[in-house]
């Protein structure tokens, strides 16, 4: 009887201790997942949300190019047929809009007065009015100086740019504006989500939103909603949809720790059964055999005997094991968010988030900070001509020769295939110089003994930050700068040792 009181008393309460981690493991697990999902998607939204603002400063500086020249200023200020004819027959040619990838252009005076124009609407296959041009005049004389998106009373979204005219050194008086733009339509999103590798659609345009975005994750699938600004005072509705991969990945761990769990609370009840049947049933049983010896024999100097010592069983080591386990993946699974997998420094996403912080920080408190683009030179060639075997090992053993120069403090992160980025708050441009040589004598000396006789090298593109521009805009100037670094050492004529 005891015996099957034991038993069922350790099954139920081992029941009830598994069903409890069970769930509030299951509930934290899940939890986590989720919040890994949305970090996803805010990190979608800003990736479109950026490519909106690039394209923006894009239009901007093919609008300035044009409307801050000579030529453009005299070909609106004048009233010479020759000299607006010459202008016209040198530079608005008819495959204008096709070299600019634009849809509209428009040259006004002073007085709102269309002095050219060229415009087309491949939805309708066909060049603008000049109804639907003035109309389009009258809506962007409101965002005189401006560039960005609206949105049109006929719901079709226009990017555009609509800059003074002026001359080269903008010292004389705008003689009127230049308006260059393009619709959003389905030929510009197709081009968009490519660059991007993100499919989503258009929506509509609703009351701008106090949230940029709206995150719903329904079974294994993440819907999102974007709201990108736009000037007319309202948002460009963007939807996505994606699997919510991570997620399910987690859903799978937790299957995975259910059986677990479940394997060693059984080892566990048969543990326990064993432990309270030899070190309290038994000495139960001993200790009534012994009460019924006194009462036989009715000696009352007889005492009992208690043999063996209390022990506790080793649920809360068990359980802390499993809880290990559990800490020890979500370690990992951080650590694949975090680090690229094959140099184990920070990867792109992560990187980029740390070097933002840094790169708020120390404008905050007027700092300066040196980025630098780096990219491995003929890598290309190393996959093919050895292997891209080698060509991974080439990627490490670059990434562990400039980490081995670098301090903890340096932000330094995979942005891409052989490209990568380095953040320095602790050096100037030109101390930031001084250690890059050094690590290229680094190259060359390793090259020199290389079984495989080729050569290791970077081309590099360093800037420093004391401006007022974005951080995106000066990764993209240090990325220049890379890139002419790489024209010059591909004129050099020796790629191996001999």
């Amino acid at each position: 009887m005891l015996r099957t009181k034991s038993l069922f008393i350790v099954t139920v309460s081992s029941l009830i201790v598994f069903i409890l981690i069970f769930v509030n493991l299951k509930k934290s697990i899940e939890k986590d997942y989720e919040h890994i999902e949305i970090g996803i998607s805010k990190s979608v939204y800003k990736l479109i949300n950026n490519e909106f603002n690039s394209s923006y400063s894009n239009l901007e500086k093919l609008n300035l190019d044009w409307s801050k020249w000579d030529d453009t200023y005299e070909f609106v200020d004048s009233e010479d047929p020759e000299i607006r004819e010459h202008y016209i027959n040198s530079n608005l040619v008819d495959t204008l809009l096709e070299d600019l990838d634009l849809d509209l252009v428009i040259f006004l005076n002073d007085r709102g007065k269309i002095v050219y124009q060229t415009s087309y609407d491949e939805d309708s296959n066909r060049n603008l009015s000049l109804e639907e041009i003035s109309a389009l005049k009258d809506e962007l004389q409101f965002h005189n100086e401006k560039t960005g998106m609206i949105d049109r009373k006929n719901n079709k979204i226009l990017v555009f740019s609509n800059l003074e005219i002026t001359d080269s050194n903008n010292s004389k008086k705008p003689v009127g504006n230049l308006i260059m733009g393009y619709f959003l339509d389905e030929n510009k999103l197709k081009t968009l989500e490519e660059k991007l590798g993100i499919p989503f659609n258009i929506l509509g345009v609703s009351e701008d939103s106090k949230n940029p975005y709206e995150i719903k994750i329904e079974k294994d699938t993440v819907l999102n909603k974007f709201y990108i600004p736009t000037l007319s005072g309202r948002s460009l509705v963007l939807e996505n949809q994606r699997d919510a991969n991570i997620l399910f990945l987690g859903k799978e761990n937790i299957k995975k720790y259910i059986v677990m769990l479940l394997i060693n609370f059984l080892i566990l009840i048969f543990v326990i059964y064993i432990f309270m049947e030899r070190f309290i049933v038994k000495r139960l049983r001993n200790m009534e055999h012994s009460v019924k010896e006194i009462i036989k024999h009715k000696d009352l100097g007889k005492r009992l005997e208690i043999s063996g010592k209390d022990e506790i069983g080793n649920l809360g080591k068990n359980i802390n094991n499993l809880l290990e386990d559990i800490e020890r993946m979500k370690k990992r699974l951080y650590s694949l968010a975090t680090y690229d997998v094959m140099t184990g420094i920070l990867n792109r996403h992560i990187g980029l988030e740390k070097l933002d912080e840094k790169f708020k920080n120390v404008k905050k408190n007027k700092a300066s900070l040196v980025i630098v683009f780096i990219d491995i030179n003929d890598l290309k060639y190393v996959n093919d001509q050895f292997s891209h075997e080698e060509g991974d090992k080439l990627i490490k053993n670059v990434v562990k020769t400039i980490e081995d120069s670098l301090q903890p403090e340096d932000i330094f992160l995979r942005f891409g295939g052989d490209e990568f980025i380095l953040g320095f708050d602790r050096l100037n441009i030109l101390e930031a110089g001084e250690l890059f040589n050094e690590i290229q004598e680094k190259f060359e000396e390793y090259s020199k003994n290389n079984v495989k006789k080729y050569k290791i090298s970077i081309s590099i593109g360093m800037v420093e930050c004391y401006g007022d521009d974005t951080l995106e805009e000066y990764i993209n100037l240090a990325d220049i700068q890379m890139y002419e670094d790489k024209k010059k050492k591909k004129k050099l004529p020796e790629r191996i040792y001999i």
